[in-house]
């Protein structure tokens, strides 16, 4: 889930379990049965950083790239959509018990969670696009 409020982009901070690594993501995770991807991206925002998030399905972008984490390399398919909050912006995100591995979620200026991301350019250049489609439809609507 790609969200941005007020010049901020949602990131959860994770450590791999294996290396220690700490590194920004956007909120995501596995497809559970029975799900779509956006449902997957709507739940998975909700459990990791505790905030309701409306997907817009208009905004997707399908990546593939390779991913490590824990050790294992994985060929992951990811499902980015745009996604905006269904509260008013606050600063503050709730504390969250989701997983071990997960530190807590947060609102990073973009430029700012754009360059901690780029420890993995796939995920930092997909987030970069799906910003832009977010923006360049925000600006066919006004």
């Amino acid at each position: 889930m790609i969200c941005e409020a007020e010049g901020h982009l949602l990131v959860v901070r994770l450590r791999d379990p294996v290396t220690g690594v700490e590194a920004l993501y956007p909120p995501g995770g596995g497809i559970e049965a029975g799900e779509t991807p956006a449902i997957t991206a709507r739940r998975e925002t909700l459990e990791e950083t505790g905030l309701n998030v409306r997907v817009d399905r208009s905004v997707e972008l399908v990546e593939t790239y390779p991913f490590r984490w824990a050790g294992v390399l994985y060929d992951v398919t990811t499902h980015y959509f745009g996604g905006t909050l269904e509260e008013p912006f606050v600063r503050a995100v709730p504390k969250v018990i989701d997983a071990p591995y997960n530190l807590g979620a947060s609102w990073v200026p973009v430029a700012e969670a754009l360059d901690a991301m780029s420890v993995h350019q796939a995920i930092a250049s997909a987030t970069a696009r799906v910003l832009d489609r977010v923006a360049r439809a925000a600006s066919t609507t006004l």
